[in-house]
């Protein structure tokens, strides 16, 4: 199969022709037996809650109210049956695959038995990467053998010594190590450093130093724009970016934000074009190629799978804020 016209690849989007016979090829030049439009890699959404879909009460308060510990989050899900989770979950799987997203990394609630939950309700298409954490009696070791690492709360909220534990723990099975960071306060970048994560979520509240560290460190940074605003958060991306940040995108709850990754970038562009500009193309990175980059780097192979815009030769400005204008159908390749 050809597709020619505008072909993001590799980062770029380009004009030529994408031969997808094989390993995925760019070539110059318009191929006469092909298809044609524009084509671009499905987004991997960075940062989700997918447990949470079923909650259906409105979010009122303050973010500790919502999703801190004892807030409204966790009381529903302590006393959630079952069915509805799964239910829930298996509807955040088809929104996000209806809408174009291939892949997303999730911070699993309820130990053992979360991780049960979510792969009770895989779905075919969408991989969910499962970053799983111990409750109640769970051993470190029995999460890490059932998921694709471990994903924490922020170090204002959990042990320490735990989350070291955790973090050495998934360093040694060569599994991912994920933790919240300075969401609704300023928290310690060294003591988070010390836990040697492989990827932060947030950081909305830390400092120019702290940001600076993170991109002299190389740990990538999932930012969750239309969450954060529910919130009354309303921090300057532009400083993750101006300090060298490899910044992934994410969507958070899904009971509070829909896991839409376009509507997702739409957001950022629209919050950003009047404070610290960020370009259409540096948001298509956040939400395509960098989560890919990392997922690969953490072991994580996804299937080449292509969101393609029939007879429709888009810039990245309008695949950024127009995804919903043109009509579009999902391609899959390989899996």
């Amino acid at each position: 199969m050809k597709v020619s016209g505008n072909i993001y690849f590799n980062g770029k989007l380009r004009h030529g022709t994408l031969d997808l016979s094989g390993i995925p090829a760019f070539k110059t030049g318009i191929a006469n037996d092909g298809l044609y439009g524009t084509i671009i890699p499905m987004p991997v959404n960075a940062h989700t809650h997918v447990g949470d879909s079923f909650i259906s009460d409105e979010p009122a308060g303050t973010l500790p109210d919502i999703v801190g510990p004892g807030g409204l989050k966790h009381r529903m899900l302590e006393h959630a049956d079952t069915d509805s989770i799964i239910n829930g979950i298996r509807k955040a799987n088809q929104f996000m695959w209806k809408n174009g997203t291939l892949s997303y990394m999730d911070f699993r609630e309820g130990g053992l038995d979360g991780i049960k939950l979510i792969k009770k309700s895989k779905s075919r298409h969408i991989h969910p990467v499962i970053l799983g954490r111990p409750y109640c009696n769970d051993s470190i070791e029995a999460i890490l053998d059932s998921s694709d690492g471990i994903a924490l709360s922020s170090i204002s909220d959990i042990d320490y010594g735990e989350a070291m534990k955790a973090s050495r723990g998934a360093r040694k099975m060569g599994k991912i190590f994920a933790l919240h960071f300075s969401e609704n306060k300023r928290e310690d970048i060294d003591i988070v450093l010390d836990l040697n994560p492989s990827f932060l979520v947030h950081g909305i509240e830390a400092d120019d130093r702290d940001l600076n560290l993170l991109g002299k460190s190389g740990i990538p940074v999932a930012i969750t724009p239309r969450s954060n605003i529910f919130y009354g958060k309303r921090p300057d991306y532009g400083r993750f970016v101006k300090s060298g940040i490899e910044i992934m995108l994410g969507t958070d709850n899904v009971f509070v934000t829909e896991p839409d990754m376009f509507s997702e970038m739409d957001f950022l562009y629209r919050y950003q074009r009047f404070s610290t500009y960020i370009s259409p193309s540096d948001i298509l990175k956040f939400a395509i190629d960098n989560p890919r980059k990392f997922l690969q780097k953490n072991g994580v192979h996804l299937s080449e799978a292509y969101i393609f815009f029939k007879n429709q030769l888009l810039n990245e400005y309008q695949l950024v804020t127009k995804k919903h204008y043109f009509k579009s159908y999902i391609l899959h390749i390989f899996e």
